[in-house]
């Protein structure tokens, strides 16, 4: 399958925001790039990658307070996310085989804790599209061995694990035991289709912090360490790590009923076939 165009455009830092940002951008911002630049862009190295302050202090400028927009999706809420074939198809004509495979792809369904989101606002017709950065949550710890300390555990906790009075509460049960919050793995996704609920699943605020405070130390120690990774631990670590290349996606709130939930070593699997 030839290289699929991106439905989103491509930032011009390559250093993912403040995790709890919600940041307002201008159609102006808007140079587009394919498919294919999806993997490459993940691929800087992880120095680049991490720095919060340059990309966050490049928004401030864009647009007076006034024409700044809230986000409909509130950092610190629990989502189920997949990428939405159905978007990436509509780059092709209708009767071509690209169009075909790609609408007969099925993804897979990933938990995660959106902390992040952007508004873009078109000058021209007023519309609006959001982006959000998602940070992967997890049955395991992160790999490889390097980041294996890179996550927060989720409360509750069983019985069987160590008594830990760092996990993150949530304002409803999270309905999973033993459930990791990843701090420096996510993905940049365009939101394209929401699935409302009336149970939401949030962060209570001050664990939201905490869980701010740790993404910002895991970040540094691993932009501290750039310099002694090998290039194929570099690469397992930028595949999974925020890039500045926003995927199209399909956003369920309801985070309950998905018995199907991939773990996040998964989605590169997605990203690969999608590409092929």
């Amino acid at each position: 399958m030839p290289r699929l165009e991106s439905l989103s455009p491509c930032l011009e830092s390559l250093s993912p925001p403040s995790p709890s940002s919600t940041c307002w951008i201008p159609s102006s911002a808007d140079p587009y790039t394919t498919f294919e630049g999806f993997c490459s862009e993940r691929r800087y190295g992880i120095a680049e990658s991490q720095s919060a302050g340059a990309l966050t202090a490049s928004f401030d400028n864009f647009a007076p307070p006034q024409n700044r927009m809230s986000a409909k999706i509130r950092p610190g809420t629990f989502v189920v996310f997949a990428l939405s074939t159905a978007e990436l198809a509509q780059e092709y004509p209708e009767d071509s085989e690209d169009y075909r495979k790609i609408c007969q792809y099925t993804p897979g369904r990933y938990l995660g804790l959106v902390t992040s989101a952007f508004v873009r606002w078109n000058e021209d017709d007023g519309s609006t599209v959001e982006d959000v950065i998602v940070h992967f949550v997890s049955k395991f710890t992160p790999q490889p061995s390097i980041v294996a300390n890179n996550f927060i555990p989720i409360f509750p906790v069983s019985s069987t694990v160590p008594v830990d009075n760092s996990a993150l509460h949530t304002s409803i049960l999270f309905p999973w035991i033993d459930h990791k919050q990843w701090t420096t793995f996510g993905v940049r996704l365009r939101v394209r289709q929401t699935n409302p609920s009336a149970l939401v699943f949030e962060l209570c605020n001050e664990d939201f912090e905490r869980f701010e405070d740790k993404a910002g130390k895991d970040y540094s120690r691993l932009e501290s360490l750039d310099a002694t990774l090998d290039d194929e631990t570099k690469d397992t670590l930028a595949r999974l790590s925020v890039a500045p290349f926003a995927l199209p996606a399909e956003i369920w709130f309801d985070i309950r009923n998905h018995p199907d939930i991939k773990e996040p070593l998964c989605f590169i699997g997605d990203i690969d076939s999608l590409e092929r």
